[in-house]
């Protein structure tokens, strides 16, 4: 099929570049100086680069048609299934510590499930994973929005190339990308039969298996079947009897897909694809004790068994005794004590499950793509596809033998969406244009079931969500070279909450205390929100952008846009004491201004892009702990902010066998007003925005050496550094993590067909300590994080057929 939406990169352009031009002295000072990997989608080599030997021709989907990154005025970053390879990535999130103002947090603090991830670009995303609140930077798989942070650790099975798209998105991919969008793209089935295998083993008793056919069975009709299945030991390890090892890897994933080509104008794309994981809990440990909290004396004193020990604080004895709950369960970064186990039995036996450690993960997925050529010069597309999700997992808050705070949690989530676009251009390709139309639906109910020494909270939600939206974008080229871009989307959400989830299941030792909003005494069964019922908001949005390109020459375009996003609306989960009614909080909005350049110099052996921005960030939702509205971490809007900052991405081939990547990025992130909500938090105008550190520095150099008759050797460096990073909003001190490098290192083996891929690789090797995400409970007396996987090695075999 020979659809406008995916067509070769337009051969004037090609050309042009190709051509040689006059401002390589220009730049060349930039090209020294400057930072950071795009690597991308390799478009058909085209004969000119075959001679020059230099970098390939990247090709990106980001305005929702195939065209040249070196043409698409959005900062972006890229990486190649064969970049994805090179440095033994498994997951999506691991692409964090090679991209430019972009931090992935592989476990949300809160919650306990392995497969919840959050995604900040330049400072902006979300640290919760609750049903109730959206992430702020929209993940796509093959262009179906992944609506939820549980279930969006995606393997890397049978990956084409991953996008990630800087500032906001709104435009085209929709709601809920104010931050960006991260696009991952997998292989279509092929015209020809093939096939691999990859063995992989390594620390912990890692075993690994990852393979992928393709068969074509008749013209026109392609099937292609991928799998993967991984096995890790955990690397935070139990101290006590009965503590299980944390951070263990039990996953098993499969993908089908099927191209159909009945006509050269219609292509159709079905693909199913399902992950189960059955794992321990998420590998949080204990960084601090506060004895004086609330729930910590009341086990020391009434629960422990030995209040005269545990108590007594003057006594070193109480240090020792794995009765008491005090700082000897401060057992970070590798080691924790928790046991999973509960002095209230309706608490463990309560749910469908008892109480356990546990991390499981069912998701399946459907989704059929069909695109036609309705005439010479316009197509249309529809995407279509299915999601459901559903898991169980676990967390030890205190981790150590008592119950300070421990939850376990059911989820059920699916959703439903459908996506149509009508692709075309005019005026001798001098117009390009994109209109089109989204629908999604989403139902989900999250069974939060929270227990604190002997009193148990239900404090989940049932959700039912509805968007529609209508979306237009075109680009004109006013003049030769001059280009114009200009596009708008509305939107309408529509959220809808049952507190069916909300209610006291054993008051415990709150029995009676004056807790309810009527002043009344907490007993078994009151609501934790109001009266039994549902609220239901709706949020509309107008999202315009416009960009302004010029290309100087064939090696050098710059750009300047404006563009805005915003991130849906929704409600706050966790409340005690009881609220009178179902809080909610209001959409954030981001507005950004950004200029940059895309530049291919000395005979396309040096690629330098970058891009500099404002943005102006309103109504930031702030997940906090607001001692005057109670215990429990809550949503809310309560500040503006601006930030500022920069990218510069490096490619370099030197030679034919050397290549050399880089990125540098910056932020200056300041909050511009913080109201009363957020004062009373402890969230100041000084604060620092989470998960926005100020430099994000990344290298990596390989080098062929071939030896005729046996083969090309490949040893491989790569490196990161992300400046200081506080982890939560009130900038917690024990969860400031300071500056820190990261080093990965590698050496490769291929045969001379080719055929054959050994790799040997070491990452963190120089066994960097750093600390990924955390949360401070001070009711509880619990500060808690999960840190980054410690120096581990890995040996891998891959075979093409």
């Amino acid at each position: 099929m020979e659809d406008e939406s995916c067509k070769p990169i337009s051969s004037g352009r090609a050309a042009r570049r190709l051509q040689s031009g006059s401002v390589r002295a220009l730049v060349a000072g930039l090209a020294l100086a400057s930072g950071a990997p795009v690597l991308a989608q390799q478009a058909p080599e085209d004969p000119a680069a075959s001679q020059n030997s230099g970098i390939a021709e990247i090709t990106v989907t980001a305005r929702r048609r195939a065209e040249s990154l070196q043409d698409t005025p959005i900062s972006i970053s890229a990486v190649t299934s064969e970049g994805l390879a090179q440095r033994g990535i498994d997951n999506v999130t691991q692409i964090g510590d090679f991209t430019p103002n972009v931090k992935f947090n592989s476990s949300v603090p809160v919650s306990a499930s392995n497969a919840t991830a959050a995604i900040f670009i330049r400072g902006i995303g979300q640290n919760d994973y609750q049903l109730s609140a959206d992430p702020g930077v929209g993940l796509y798989l093959d262009g179906v929005y992944i609506s939820r942070g549980v279930g969006n650790v995606l393997d890397v099975l049978n990956v084409e190339r991953i996008e990630v798209l800087r500032g906001p998105q709104g435009t085209l991919f929709g709601r809920n990308t104010i931050g960006g969008a991260v696009s991952v793209v997998t292989k279509k089935p092929a015209d020809d039969p093939g096939a691999s295998l990859e063995l992989t083993t390594g620390s912990y008793d890692r075993v690994q298996i990852k393979g992928s056919i393709d068969v074509p069975l008749a013209e026109g009709v392609y099937t292609s079947l991928s799998g993967f299945y991984h096995m890790r030991d955990g690397y935070v390890k139990g101290t006590v009897p009965l503590a299980p090892d944390l951070g263990d890897t039990n996953t098993m994933a499969g993908r089908f897909a099927l191209r159909l080509e009945p006509t050269s104008k219609l292509s159709i794309n079905i693909a199913v694809d399902g992950t189960r994981s059955r794992e321990e809990t998420a590998p949080n440990v204990m960084l601090a004790v506060d004895e004086n909290a609330p729930a910590a004396q009341v086990w020391n004193g009434l629960y422990s068994g030995a209040a005269g020990i545990c108590t007594d604080l003057s006594n070193p004895a109480r240090l020792s005794d794995t009765r008491c709950y005090n700082s000897q369960w401060a057992q970070a970064p590798y080691r924790h004590g928790g046991t999973f186990r509960a002095v209230s039995s309706v608490f463990d036996n309560f749910g469908k499950r008892r109480y356990q450690s546990a991390s499981d993960l069912n998701i399946w997925g459907v989704s059929g793509t069909v695109e036609w050529r309705l005439g010479e010069n316009v197509s249309a597309k529809s995407i279509t596809a299915y999601r459901k999700v559903t898991g169980f997992w676990t967390r030890d808050s205190d981790h150590s033998p008592a119950s300070i705070v421990q939850t376990k949690s059911d989820w059920k989530q699916d959703q439903f969406s459908e996506e149509l676009q009508l692709i075309g251009d005019a005026l001798d390709s001098r117009l390009n244009w994109v209109v089109g139309g989204y629908y999604s639906k989403e139902s989900g109910n999250h069974q939060d079931l929270v227990n604190i020494v002997d009193a148990v909270f239900m404090s989940g939600a049932i959700l039912d969500g509805r968007s529609l939206a209508a979306f237009g974008q075109a680009t004109f080229e006013i003049v030769h070279n001059l280009s114009l871009t200009g596009g708008i989307r509305w939107t309408e959400d529509k959220k809808t909450f049952d507190n069916g989830n909300q209610y006291v299941v054993a008051a415990g030792f709150l029995t009676g205390q004056p807790f309810n909003p009527d002043g009344s005494g907490l007993q078994d069964g009151d609501p934790l929100m109001g009266p039994p019922g549902r609220t239901t908001i709706k949020d509309r949005a107008w999202t315009p952008m416009a960009s302004l390109s010029y290309r100087w020459s064939p090696e050098f375009l710059t750009y300047a846009s404006y563009s805005q996003g915003f991130k849906g609306g929704g409600f706050t989960q966790r409340v005690f004491p009881p609220f009178a009614n179902i809080p909610s909080f209001r959409p954030e909005t981001s507005t950004t201004y950004e200029v940059g350049f895309k530049s291919d110099l000395f005979d396309r052996r040096l690629r330098v892009n970058g891009a500099a921005f404002v943005n102006d960030y309103d109504d930031l939702q702030i997940t906090v702990n607001d001692p005057r509205l109670g215990f429990a971490p809550i949503i809310q809007n309560a500040a503006k902010a601006r930030i500022k900052g920069l990218e510069l991405e490096v490619q370099a081939r030197p030679t034919e066998a050397l290549k050399l990547e880089a990125g540098l990025g910056y932020l200056d992130a300041k909050y511009r007003q913080v109201d009363i909500r957020a004062l009373n938090s402890g969230v100041t105008r000084d604060s620092h925005l989470q998960n926005a550190p100020k430099w994000t520095l990344s290298a990596g150099a390989s080098y062929d050496i071939r030896v005729d008759g046996v083969g090309r050797f490949t040893p491989r460096v790569d490196w990161s550094y992300r400046s200081k990073v506080y982890n939560d909003a009130v900038n917690s001190p024990l969860l400031i993590q300071k500056g820190y490098h990261l080093v990965n290192a590698s050496i490769g083996y291929s045969d001379e067909p080719e055929s054959w891929l050994i790799t040997l690789g070491v990452k963190n090797l120089t066994k960097q300590v750093y600390l990924g995400s955390g949360f401070v409970d001070s009711f509880g007396g619990i500060t808690e994080g999960a840190f980054g996987r410690p120096r581990e090695w890995f040996l891998s075999a891959r075979r093409t057929f």
